[in-house]
């Protein structure tokens, strides 16, 4: 019986994602391949991976929401003059 690989069956827009995640955690392969359970130690690094992208994107939103704020800001206090 042939059994088809699970990752066939993933929608491709997703597909590109995970296997971008499953290369990025290669970046640690030395790190997971001590580990007991390697499958177990690469997904949580893909996490951690996820993780810290979710963190750089928060501190770039935040700048960016600091910068409209200042201009809003710079704005209203150029329309109290008149």
């Amino acid at each position: 019986m042939y059994l088809m690989n699970w990752k066939d069956k993933i929608d491709n827009v997703v597909k590109e994602h995970l296997d971008l995640q499953i290369r990025k955690t290669y970046d640690q392969e030395e790190a997971f391949n001590k580990a007991g359970n390697k499958a177990n130690a690469q997904l949580w690094i893909a996490i951690a991976n996820l993780s810290r992208e979710i963190f750089e994107l928060n501190l770039k939103l935040k700048y960016l929401e600091r910068q409209l704020k200042n201009k809003e800001i710079k704005k209203i206090k150029n329309l109290k003059k008149y």
